[in-house]
């Protein structure tokens, strides 16, 4: 009867724990995982905020020099991925939103998304405008019907 040397060296060892985790870390395409360490893994999925720019949150305080909504909103797409319409295709009443004095209680904005933040510093006269394609940000004028309706309910 013969008989298997069932002692492993060190070394041995090693490196089968070592091909095992390589296997687990790698070896199932079809997972949306990814083992980085031994009890961490990582989702191969893009954030909400990475599929919707405008669902990111932001947390700011405007800086002292920006006086008005326009410089507002402009302060916070910029680095957001989206851009203001050009002035010569917006409609003129946007001119009315932009030179509007930015109110105190509207500096620090917070955390909020994108999207409420640029609905709230155009107040519920104007309506927030997304053309995705071209990632453009623009306001319309709410009828005036509407915007009275609102007032009432309140």
């Amino acid at each position: 009867m013969t008989r298997i040397n069932t002692q492993f060296s060190r070394a041995r060892l090693l490196v089968i724990s070592g091909l095992l985790a390589t296997s687990f870390a790698y070896g199932n395409d079809d997972s949306d995982e990814l083992q980085v360490g031994r009890y961490q893994t990582v989702i191969l999925q893009p954030t909400d905020e990475q599929l919707d720019l405008l669902s990111s949150i932001v947390e700011i305080e405007l800086p002292g020099d920006i006086k008005t909504v326009g410089q507002a909103i402009a302060h916070l797409l910029d680095g957001s991925g989206y851009r203001l319409l050009s002035p010569k295709l917006a409609e003129p009443y946007r001119v009315l939103l932009f030179s509007l004095p930015l109110p105190k209680v509207q500096r620090q904005l917070g955390p909020i998304s994108l999207r409420q933040a640029l609905e709230m510093l155009s107040g519920p006269a104007f309506r927030l405008v997304i053309e995705p394609a071209y990632r453009l940000v623009s306001f319309e004028l709410v009828s005036a019907s509407t915007t009275s309706d609102t007032d009432a309910d309140s």
